[in-house]
């Protein structure tokens, strides 16, 4: 119910999860709004309630829902009847809040946020987040990161041609839409 983006010709979860289900040992660090580390399709997933670089402490609660809303997508536990099915559902979640509750942040705390990822054991690194500009001090994170993570980034929902960073660069997994879109004011996919 509501996730036949699952089953979408670009991502086709269930023939994966045939093959792969994720590892308990790889840690996604989610660098966003924070997660809702008391969530019940994530709480089993949380290696801790990380770091928030917006308020300095060590927890980065959601106070907006798009961190929890990826973090769920990456590795929600699936097949408890709970909220939806996570694509990499045996992974662990590393919460790191660097946006503030109205979804905008500094690059500098982004940085900081994507070095503690990387440096409290991250094998993957998601930005489901971007902009224009490119930031010297965001690239040198990303690339000390890249030595030990995969980057993921988004690469922009504006429908335009000019390079969104950190997905432009070419050590980052851009991440562009496939055909599927989800409203969070009315909770529908499209």
């Amino acid at each position: 119910t509501g996730q036949f983006h699952l089953e979408d010709a670009d991502i086709d979860a269930p023939e994966a999860w045939d093959v792969e289900t994720g590892d308990s040992t790889i840690i996604i660090g989610i660098i966003d709004t924070g997660v809702d580390w008391g969530h019940p399709d994530l709480a089993d997933k949380m290696v801790s309630t990380g770091y928030d670089f917006v308020n300095n402490d060590n927890d980065a609660m959601d106070d907006n829902g798009h961190g929890t809303h990826v973090a769920g997508i990456a590795a929600a536990t699936t097949n408890n009847t709970t909220g939806i099915a996570g694509v990499a559902w045996n992974c662990k979640i590393l919460p790191v809040k660097v946006l503030q509750s109205n979804g905008t942040g500094s690059y500098s705390d982004i940085a900081a946020g994507v070095t503690f990822a990387a440096d409290n054991g991250a094998k993957v690194i998601n930005l489901s987040h971007g902009g224009y500009a490119e930031s010297y001090t965001l690239r040198i994170a990303l690339e000390n990161a890249y030595t030990s993570a995969v980057i993921v980034a988004s690469a922009g929902n504006d429908g335009t041609s000019a390079p969104h960073y950190p997905a432009a660069w070419s050590f980052v997994i851009g991440v562009g839409a496939s055909g599927v879109f989800y409203d969070q004011q009315t909770q529908t996919w499209y």
